[in-house]
This record gives C-alpha cells, structure tokens and sequence, in this order.
C-alpha cells in the first residue's frame, strides 16, 4: 500500500469521526464536588456526565467510602434538596465572529438550555465582547432571561477572561454553583489573564463547562485550562447541531446531579482522606475518588472545620503576576542595601586614605598636636551620615552628567533653597514613592504604575518651572517701579550702591532678594555691572539687559543716569501695558489651547482608572500602537500650532 493512500485513508476516518454526533462529548462519568464536614458527617455533590435521557440511575444502591470505610450514604437529586439553591451561569460570547448564523445557533441552543434545566435551578446570562457583562442576574425567572437571550447582538473584542472572572465572583457565594461557557474565539482585550481566570474559577467552588465553537489551538488549550481547573467538561462543537446537542447535555447534566450525605465512621481520627462514591447507571457502576482535608475530627467523629479544602492553594510561585507586589517589595528591600552600601562606602573617612598616615605623622607639628578636623557639611535631608553620603552621591551623578549648572540655575531662578544633588534626591524619591504607592492601591496593576512614575517624573520639573516662571513674571511686572525708584535716588544726589541698597530696603522679593544678591557680590569684589548682569541672567529679561546696557555706557562716557532710568522706566511700563493688552485679547485662544491639549490626556487617565479594558486595544494591538502614536504626533503639532498662534511678541 501506497503512503498516499495510507495517508487518503486516515484523513477519511478523521473526518468521519468528526462528523459522528457526539463523538466530541464526554462519555459517561461521575465527579465528586462541593465537599463539607460538619457536625459529624460529611456531605458532597456527585455530578453524572455524559448521561442519555433515558438513562436509569439506580440511586438506591449507590455506596460511598471514606479511607476505605463503607459509608452509610443518604443519596437524594440535587433539585429536591429544599435547603440547597443550585445557581447556574450562561457565559456566551457575542463577539463579531458570532454574528449572523452562529449567534443564531447560540441563541437557539441557550433558549433550549433554558427551558430543559429543572425550574428550581436559578439561571443567569453573562456576555463578553469588548466588555464583560451580567445581562440577567441568576433567577428562576425564565420569560425576562428569554427576553434579554433573543436581543443579544455582537461587538469587537473578546474579553473571555474578564467574563470568567466574573461569572467566578457571581457564583461564589452560590449553594452549588455552575457555568456554562461558549466561545468562538481566543481572548482578546482582557485585563485578566488565563491565570488569574482559571484561579477566580477555582475559588468559587464552581464547575465550569465549556462549549468551544471553534478550531482555534490558543482557544481550546485555554478552555480546557478552566474547565479543567474546575472538574469541568469540555464540548467541541463543530457546526451548530453539535452546538445545540453540546447545550442539552449540559442541561441534563444539571440534571443528573445528587446530593449525598453520610455520618463519618465511628472513631474516625484522620485529617484527610479518600473519599469514594459509586452510583449505578444502567447497570453500569460510575465511580469517582478525591482527596479531601477532614480537620481535627477530635476522635468522636466531630468537625472542627466545617469547610474543608479539595486541593492545596497553588505554592507562592505558582503564578508570577500575582506575586508581583513581593517582586517589588524585594526590589525595594534590595534598593534599601544598596543604599546602605553606598552610605557606609561613601561615609568613610578620606583622611583614612592613602595620605592619612602622612597626615598623622604631621599632626604632632601642630599648634593643637591634632590633625584639622573637616567640618561636616548639612543638608536639608539632615546631618546624619546616610543622608551626607546620599547627597554626596548625587552630586557625582549630576557632575558626572555635566546636569549641575543647568539644574542649579534652574533652582536659582525659581529660588529654592536647594543644592542639585538635593533636589535630585528629592526628585527621584517623589517619583518611586508615586509609583510604589499606586502600585499598592491598585493591587499591582503595572500601567498605572507606570503613570504614577511618569507623573512623579514630570510634576516636580513642572513645578520648578511654574515657580521660576512666576517669580520672572513678578520682577517684571515690579522693574519699572524699581528703576524710578533708582532714578529718583540718583537724583537726590546718591550713588548706584545706596540707590540698590534703597531698592533693598524698601522694594519687595523678587526685587529686594535679586539687588540684594548683587549688592553683597559687589562688597565682595564684584564688579557692579557683572553683578547686576547676573540678576538679568537668572531672570532671564532682556529689559534689564538694557538697564545693565545703559548703566554701562554712562559709567564708561558719562551722563544724566537718572533721565536714562526714568526714560527706559516709561517705556517698560509702557510695554508691559501692551503686554496685559495682548494677553487679554489672546486669552480665548490660549484656553482653547489648554483645552484641547488636556482633553485627551485627562479623558485617557480617566478610562485608566475607571474602565482600563477600552483601552486595552492602545496596547496589545499593532493597529492600536498605530492610532496611538498618530494621536501623540498630531496632538503634539496641533499643541505647538496653537502655542504659536497665541503667543505675540511685545
């Protein structure tokens, strides 16, 4: 025999299983669930799979053990336990690939779910597209769930994880809770991930079975995961008829569920067991074991825990997103040794050094016979030794990166009584506070995280440069009254020095901090005109240039200063009122500006806060990535557009 016909042949076969009705389903089994211990027995649910319709349970010869020990098993259908309410949960997705046919499929199949569950089970509706949604909260209201089924419609996006966890915090605080999940597609746009899905399903103590609708391998293995996960079973449905037989057996398997309880055997002293039970079905015994933690039974048969754990809690490692809070915690604990490290290097004493020993040999020579004692420098972070050693620190790293001078006068013209490596230090402990502080209010969710840093980086430079800003725009709008007032001295017969020390004595900060810096250079040798240069430089007016220019000038050929002071006095007072002018006539654009430029940004820091899944296309996708820069540029252009509109040269 040919390989081609080896081949032909098993493709045909494959295809004749695939189209045999029900050979995608599970075949008949028992499950074992909803395990609790109190009051001296031990009661649980025992799911059938896979039963016909037609099927005859025998419940009356159903046996259970525990640890080997025949039980006395009371056995009763789970829908005649009057103090058991059974929840279960429709999770369809109405994503695009569910539209036209198949939508027509799945609304068939849920209406017929609906109407074979018994009436005592209370069902609910949850959706997912670009959103997670409970539609119908669980009820045993039929007509208003039948309702919301035949309205459903389809919306991008697959947001399957999202709708898992939901439907696990629904049906978490349920008596016996199930799910049925039907999905055509693999997740896209959760801000869950299959991990924490399959945890969230687990936790709540509900079975999860799912429909697959589709071929997709990244969208089966993560079915099967929460299915799986939950003691569920798996339905592969390949067109709608399988879609719609996959619904009746989940139906009948709601059906085919049965509450037993059983007194623990006398004298029963263990912790854990194996717990076993068998009920027959057409003669056929189906039988299911696990492992479940008793408790302190305290030797009489007695309970201490009245609900006890089918599995251990997965180990600290288990899943690394929900670990991340102890990454950081242990890149901070890190951080912290490093900056002892750094501290205790950076704090020892130079003297001690490769010259110490000559200095010390020297020292006797003295007046004092002590060597000279270097007096410690404070900062603003304390004189304590870390916090020496931290400054001094940060002064290399800004000296290193030629950033001093620039930072230095950027904190002069802002007067802020800070050296750059404070202010450094400063700066980068308001950013890793931020971002450590919403990385624990938002249970560590990286991208505020990531926008708390951003933020912590930019609102302290914003903040220097408003302050540096206002002062400039306070000594300009003061530096007329400042120069008549000079000019007025000068002609009461005083010198430049005594007219700046009037201005001192009598002006207002900035005016009187900025002259007053200049009249202390020029008592320390400074020339006049350098001085009073400087102050131009950190406020950074061109005004004051021409003050300096002019009081240059009549230093060097002569002249009536005063006339001069009082003429340039006039015409900057003269502008700054053009000035007011412009900026009142331009206000509106300038708002609009403000306006425009922030909307984005404020609407985006709000979607992250309250519905961080819109956005989750930005930043999973490559189209997304694409609209987002576009966005970033034209905002941007449209900004620098405005800005030179608006802004007018007086």
């Amino acid at each position: 025999m040919s390989v081609r016909r080896i081949i032909t042949g098993a493709a045909a076969a494959a295809l004749l299983l695939l189209a045999t009705p029900g050979s995608a389903f599970a075949a008949e089994s028992s499950t074992i669930g909803e395990v609790d211990v109190a009051d001296g027995q031990v009661s649980f649910v025992v799911t059938l799979d896979g039963i016909p319709a037609d099927a005859s349970i025998d419940t009356g010869n159903a046996s259970a053990s525990l640890e080997g020990q025949a039980l006395n098993p009371d056995v009763q259908s789970l829908s005649d336990a009057s103090d058991v309410t059974q929840t279960a949960l429709l999770v369809m997705d109405t994503s695009d690939s569910m539209a036209g046919d198949k939508l027509t499929a799945a609304k068939d199949a849920a209406r017929q779910f609906v109407s074979a569950v018994p009436s005592e089970v209370e069902i609910g509706l949850v959706t997912f597209a670009n959103v997670a949604e409970l539609q119908v909260a669980p009820t045993t209201n039929r007509v208003n769930l039948l309702d919301t089924i035949d309205g459903l419609t389809t919306a991008p996006q697959t947001v399957l994880y999202d709708a898992v966890a939901l439907a696990a915090d629904e049906l978490s605080s349920a008596d016996v809770g199930s799910a049925l999940l039907l999905s055509d597609g693999a997740d896209r746009g959760s801000s869950a991930t299959l991990a924490e899905a399959t945890k969230a399903a687990k936790q709540s103590d509900a079975r999860f079975d799912v429909v697959s609708f589709g071929d997709s391998t990244e969208q089966v293995a993560a079915l099967t995961d929460i299915a799986g996960a939950t003691e569920g079973t798996v339905y592969q449905a390949a067109d709608t008829d399988q879609l719609i037989e996959a619904f009746d057996q989940a139906a009948n398997t709601l059906s085919n569920r049965f509450l037993i309880t059983a007194d623990l055997p006398d004298g029963y002293t263990q912790t854990s067991g194996t717990l076993s039970a068998t009920i027959p079905v057409d003669g056929v015994p189906l039988t299911d074991e696990a492992q479940v933690v008793l408790g302190d039974t305290g030797g009489d048969g007695s309970n201490n825990v009245p609900t006890p754990s089918l599995a251990p809690e997965p180990g600290p490692i288990a899943n690394v997103a929900d670990n991340l809070i102890w990454v950081a915690i242990g890149a901070l604990f890190v951080a912290l040794l490093i900056l002892v490290y750094v501290a205790i290097s950076a704090g020892t004493d130079p003297e001690r050094g490769r010259g110490g020993g000559v200095r010390r040999r020297l020292s006797i020579y003295t007046l004092g016979g002590k060597a000279p004692v270097k007096e410690q420098e404070t900062t603003v972070l304390g004189d304590t030794k870390v916090a020496r050693s931290a400054v001094e620190f940060a002064g290399r790293v800004v000296a290193h990166r030629d950033f001093e001078s620039t930072l230095g006068a950027k904190l002069e013209s802002a007067a802020v009584p800070l050296k750059p490596a404070e202010w450094l230090l400063i700066h980068v402990g308001i950013m890793l506070g931020a971002g450590l502080v919403a990385f624990l209010l938002t249970n560590g969710r990286i991208l505020m995280t990531l926008v708390a840093l951003v933020l912590g980086l930019v609102l302290p430079w914003t903040y220097l440069s408003y302050k540096a800003g206002k002062r400039r725009k306070d000594f300009m709008a003061a530096l007329p009254d400042t120069l008549q007032l000079m000019a007025g001295s000068l002609s009461a017969g005083y010198s430049m020095p005594q007219a700046i020390d009037t201005v001192v004595r009598e002006g207002k900060p900035p005016i009187s901090t900025e002259f007053n810096r200049a009249l202390v250079e020029t008592r320390l040798g400074v020339d006049l005109e350098d001085a009073l240069d400087g102050i131009a430089q950190r406020m950074q007016s061109v005004d004051f240039e021409w003050v300096v220019m002019a009081i240059r000038i009549q230093r060097e050929v002569g002249g009536n200063l005063a006339e001069v002071l009082t003429t340039v006095s006039a015409t900057l007072r003269e502008r700054e009122r053009l000035r007011r002018q412009v900026q009142v006539l331009s206000a509106e654009g300038r708002l609009s500006a403000w306006i425009l430029g922030l909307l984005p940004v404020v609407f985006a820091l709000y979607l992250v806060l309250v519905r961080p899944e819109y956005l989750q296309p930005l930043i999973t996708t490559a189209f997304g990535w694409l609209l987002l820069g576009t966005g970033v540029v034209l905002l941007t252009v449209g900004g620098l557009w405005l800005r030179k509109v608006v802004k007018v040269e007086v």
